[in-house]
């Protein structure tokens, strides 16, 4: 049966807790949560050390039987401290994520590499995957780019991350997630987009952080797309829509969202609707 969990940035106005609840009721077993922030801007969640809100997300995923599968976003560059990472990673294994979503914005590949390969020995600690995710503006903009840094990083808990948004914003397709060496693939965070592709950077972080589409709602060729992965590969569902679903409620979004990619997993022919642990 394949995995299937709710990433925090389809809902993205909710905390930890309440992420927790909503996944719940919409019929998810794991979570994907944002413990660091992507942009300066972006709120942070008191979800280090021993915070209330870390032992009321604690308590309510013993309620509700949902597990963090995944958290993000480290993200590396020149003079990125690996050893700052630390608090986050004890965070992440105290709730019992299994993996991290890391961006590159160091444009040399090599000191990405470094960088990378001593995320992982930090993360290795804590029982953790780290998935080098590539978006088309930052160091890492491609599927090849963050295989190549992956590899050169030789550690055997780094992974590339495959998100079908950026993949298609990259110009990319379902022949770059095939040519992927399989070890290399922990999971795919999968959502549609509308077309006409952008051309500029500005547009393509807009639509990412705020306006994807729910699958079978946009122009993807997401059904390539998961035909190229491994098979029963787990899947994050990260749709943020903020203007496209406007008045629908987080709950509501996040049913909508579970409803349309268990549609396209049955298009496919899947059997594996049901999410399980793992």
């Amino acid at each position: 049966m394949r995995l299937i969990s709710l990433d925090h940035l389809t809902v993205f106005e909710l905390t930890p807790p309440e992420l927790v609840r909503t996944a719940a009721r919409a019929g998810f077993t794991h979570v994907g949560m944002r413990l660091h922030p992507a942009a300066p801007a972006e709120q942070q969640h008191p979800m280090t050390g021993n915070s209330p809100m870390l032992r009321e997300t604690l308590a309510l995923l013993q309620d509700t039987g949902v597990s963090v599968f995944d958290f993000g976003v480290l993200r590396l560059k020149g003079n990125t401290r690996v050893a700052d990472f630390e608090p986050v990673l004890e965070a992440a294994a105290t709730l019992r994520a299994g993996h991290a979503v890391v961006n590159g914005d160091e444009p040399d590949p090599q000191r990405l590499a470094d960088l990378f390969a001593q995320l992982c020995e930090l993360g290795q600690g804590y029982g953790l995957t780290l998935n080098l995710e590539p978006t088309p503006w930052t160091g890492v903009q491609n599927l090849a780019q963050a295989t190549r840094v992956v590899q050169s990083a030789a550690q055997p808990n780094g992974r590339v991350m495959i998100d079908t948004l950026h993949l298609d914003r990259a110009g990319g397709s379902a022949a770059d997630i095939a040519a992927i060496p399989t070890p290399l693939i922990a999971y795919a965070q999968l959502c549609d987009g509308h077309g006409p592709r952008p051309s500029d950077f500005e547009t393509m972080i807009f639509q990412a952080r705020n306006e994807r589409a729910f699958p079978g709602e946009g122009n993807i060729d997401l059904a390539s797309m998961v035909r190229a992965l491994p098979p029963n590969t787990p899947l994050s569902l990260e749709a943020p829509t903020r203007h496209a679903a406007a008045g629908m409620t987080a709950l509501d979004r996040a049913k909508r969202g579970r409803a349309a990619l268990d549609a396209l997993l049955a298009s496919l022919g899947s059997d594996d609707l049901k999410p399980v642990g793992g």
